[in-house]
């Protein structure tokens, strides 16, 4: 048997909560969300590389991962209770918060209800009211089975008897798949039928076809609230994704204000462990620009002007990055930064902006960063 490691946790209301951390106290905060039935485990190829741009900070969900699991409903509200609180003690009165899934649906209501701590968002595979069933999932097959998963009786036990969200939703929800270790860390904490309580509850509390009437409408709000704000939003697309498609995510970015688009290589929904990379990368991209737009850069995340190479030391990526520096300075006649990182980072960037970089079945070659650097230098240019 696998295990993650052990986590910090605080006192919430009457249980508690563990998270993850990185990076160091004074830069900005980012906030990371998941869904069901993850946990902060999800982020943890991610968070090391975010990590130096901004102090990463991941809950576990009230009832998921390492969390408490207190005798509650569970339902939406529950969460957004527990998370206020935790936001309370560990003193979060800022962040760039980071969120897939349900995490998405707490980030709306939460930027609606209190703007001020929202500095950015970036968001993948989110809940928003859905006006009917055929407008719900991509897969007729996932329609079938949260139909089940919300009929009295027969959802109860495909989830809480069978396990099913973990144990069939979320590998098939994985496009690379998931090894036995991981599968053991997420399957570790709903050993019992009354541990998936929380896992059968969010299902239930999704806003279709108008119901739940409350969910539904507290989100109507929020997702209005989201296409009048101003702060700046990064929206992944998985391909071929899974509540949300490349397409539904291209017109939904349109509509918002200060939003951008970045369409990942693959992904269905639990895009953190498809394309981890790609997303921290945009995820950097977002907190360095705002700072920086904002005038509240610091040492630690003001854009370089020249051209930065951050590669991960541990993977060995140092000669690469070596080869790159030069053939940029041979090709371009240009001076190259070169920053030694972590969690398997290997990107290129221009003023601070990432303009390449390794993901998963890709890795820039020579040509490739020289062109996408020319290419950057030119629309700086324009």
């Amino acid at each position: 048997m696998s295990s993650d490691q052990t986590l910090p946790a605080v006192r919430v209301l009457d249980s508690t909560m563990a998270y993850r951390e990185a990076g160091e106290p004074g830069l900005p905060v980012a906030l990371f969300l998941h869904g069901n039935p993850t946990s902060s485990f999800i982020w943890r190829h991610i968070l090391p590389i975010v990590a130096g741009s901004a102090r990463c900070i991941a809950p576990d969900l009230i009832g998921f991962g390492q969390s408490g699991k207190p005798e509650i409903g569970y339902r939406f509200f529950d969460h957004v209770a527990y998370l206020d609180a935790f936001l309370e003690v560990m003193g979060i009165e800022a962040a760039y918060i980071v969120a897939q899934d349900w995490g998405t649906a707490l980030a709306f209501e939460l930027a609606a209800r209190r703007p001020d701590i929202v500095k950015g968002l970036a968001f993948m595979e989110f809940i928003r009211p859905i006006p009917t069933w055929n407008d719900f999932h991509q897969s007729e097959v996932a329609r079938e089975t949260f139909r089940k998963f919300r009929t009295p009786g027969i959802g109860e036990d495909m989830i809480l008897g069978q396990n099913a969200f973990v144990e069939r939703v979320l590998p098939g929800s994985v496009q690379r798949g998931l090894n036995a270790q991981e599968m053991e860390i997420y399957r570790a904490r709903f050993a019992t039928p009354k541990s998936r309580t929380p896992t059968w509850r969010l299902p239930n509390e999704l806003p279709i076809a108008g119901e739940p009437a409350d969910v539904w409408h507290t989100l109507d709000e929020a997702h209005a609230a989201l296409r009048a704000s101003d702060y700046p939003k990064v929206l992944f697309a998985g391909n071929p994704g899974a509540l949300v498609s490349p397409t539904y995510a291209e017109a939904f970015a349109a509509g918002l204000r200060n939003c951008r688009l970045i369409k990942l290589n693959s992904g269905l929904h639990y895009l953190q462990e498809d394309e981890p990379d790609a997303i921290a990368a945009g995820v950097v991209d977002l907190i360095v620009g705002a700072e920086h737009s904002a005038g509240h850069v610091t040492a630690e995340v003001e854009p370089c002007q020249g051209i930065t190479i951050t590669y991960c030391g541990p993977c060995r990526y140092e000669s690469r990055a070596t080869r790159a520096a030069r053939s940029l300075t041979d090709e371009l006649g240009l001076p190259v930064e070169l920053n030694a990182g972590k969690g398997g980072v290997f990107q290129v960037a221009v003023a601070g902006q990432v303009v390449t970089s390794r993901r998963k079945g890709y890795f820039p070659d020579n040509a490739d960063i020289v062109r996408a650097v020319r290419e950057a230098l030119q629309r700086r240019r324009e």
